[in-house]
């Protein structure tokens, strides 16, 4: 009979997963399965829901109003957080007082009898709050732990403070990924080495967790945001140490194919993506375009001629998709065998046929932040549960009376003594920061 739970069914996972490295890790596992705690503090704001206690008026009336649902700053509007409604959707929340003696003790009886730890805290955090691999590694040897700050836990820039940005720069992509004939500073930041290292980390647990059939011991995986994110530029890195040559910033341009990039079309702020790889899918676009003589032009003919002639033939494609609408003209180009697709806004994806057909949105409730589709998880396992969980994420501290009486084994009367410490809570404390 084939076995329908989900492949990490079982499996706790206890996260201290910020910004966006780490909801990618934990929205990839719990979606797998796998029974995510997030671990919060009622004294110290989670990056992920909120910078601030509290969110003046006029600033959610701005730009970062943006995250929080319908600009809501009325008191719980961390628990209405974009972000972290998606990256912790599925997930159990529950609050320690790292900074005591005593919620660091119970914070190692929790990771007895859990699987894995993860957290991209900056390096060093986790051991200044006793709850570093050495102290958890002699807790629980079967733990897999895993850490993934900005430049590692080792190494001369260890210490240094790292957001999306800065890491883009230090791993090469700022300096290839901008447009052409411009310098740096107008290179947007695409914030990708966050949603990279998480991904990465979701698939180094998994293999731990393999490692552990096979041994039933735990291990420590640590990895550089950094060091992820130069690998999707490996192919510049090695033209230059094989053949010398320096990459600049080129925008859409391709190395060795034209024409390629994004296209104006008719209508406002409409645009086709396109891309001819050969030869024959040139001509056919020549033919589209009502321009088949472009074909038989000595300076389109060949691969090598339309890359030396490339801005030229850019002005003429420019020139002719501003005629088309970009779906039909995908369409027809598609038809023909040229790759194409129109460029689509975030209200065109919710309803796009391909994806809807797939069942690729899934509407999730939240009791704070409303009923909204989110993306589901993009692997499907044919003979096991797949999808997202379809639980919302959890709001602050929502399972502290799950983790502490029924894993960690408190009384009715310790429990209540924590709460009445404020040790931990459901809200945030005047005198919580960052």
């Amino acid at each position: 009979m084939t076995d329908r739970r989900p492949p990490l069914d079982g499996v706790r996972v206890l996260a201290q997963g910020l910004a966006w490295a780490g909801p990618t890790a934990t929205v990839a596992l719990s979606d797998l399965g796998a029974e995510v705690i997030e671990i919060e503090s009622i004294h110290h704001l989670n990056l992920t829901r909120t910078r601030m206690r509290h969110i003046p008026a006029a600033l959610m009336a701005g730009q970062n109003g943006n995250a929080y649902a319908n600009r809501d700053n009325s008191e719980g509007f961390w628990d209405r957080q974009v972000w972290f409604n998606y990256g912790k959707r599925g997930c159990l929340s529950a609050t320690f007082d790292l900074e005591s003696t005593r919620g660091q003790q119970l914070f190692v009886e929790l990771a007895k009898k859990s699987d894995v730890f993860l957290e991209n805290n900056a390096a060093g955090v986790v051991d200044r709050l006793g709850i570093g691999w050495d102290v958890l590694h002699a807790a629980n040897p079967a733990l897999i732990m895993a850490r993934f700050p900005g430049f590692g836990i080792t190494g001369p820039y260890a210490h240094f403070k790292g957001i999306g940005p800065i890491m883009e720069a230090v791993a090469g992509h700022t300096a290839v990924r901008g447009y052409a004939g411009r310098d740096p500073s107008s290179t947007p930041a695409s914030l990708h080495s966050d949603p990279n290292a998480g991904t990465h980390i979701a698939w180094a647990v998994q293999a731990a967790l393999l490692a552990r059939e096979r041994t039933g011991q735990g291990q420590l995986i640590e990895l550089s945001q950094v060091e992820a994110m130069v690998h999707q530029i490996t192919f510049n890195l090695l033209d230059y140490t094989f053949n010398g040559r320096e990459h600049a910033q080129r925008g859409n341009d391709h190395p060795a194919m034209a024409p390629y990039g994004v296209f104006r079309c008719a209508g406002a702020d409409r645009w086709i993506a396109l891309a001819c790889p050969s030869d024959a899918a040139f001509a056919a676009l020549a033919v589209q375009l009502d321009a088949p003589e472009w074909a038989d032009d000595e300076r389109f003919a060949t691969a090598v001629a339309r890359l030396r002639h490339r801005t030229a033939l850019n002005d003429l494609i420019a020139e002719r998709t501003r005629l088309h609408d970009p779906a039909d003209l995908a369409r027809a180009l598609q038809a023909s065998g040229v790759p194409a697709a129109a460029l689509a806004h975030q209200q065109e994806m919710l309803a796009d046929e391909h994806l809807a057909d797939r069942g690729f949105f899934a509407e999730i409730t939240h009791p704070a932040a409303g009923t909204h589709q989110y993306p589901s998880t993009p692997g499907r396992l044919a003979h096991t549960a797949g999808g997202p969980p379809f639980r919302p994420a959890p709001t602050l501290g929502q399972h502290n009376e799950y983790v502490y009486k029924e894993i960690i084994g408190l009384s009715d009367q310790e429990y209540r003594q924590l709460v009445d410490d404020q040790s931990i809570g459901t809200v945030y404390l005047e005198s919580a920061h960052a």
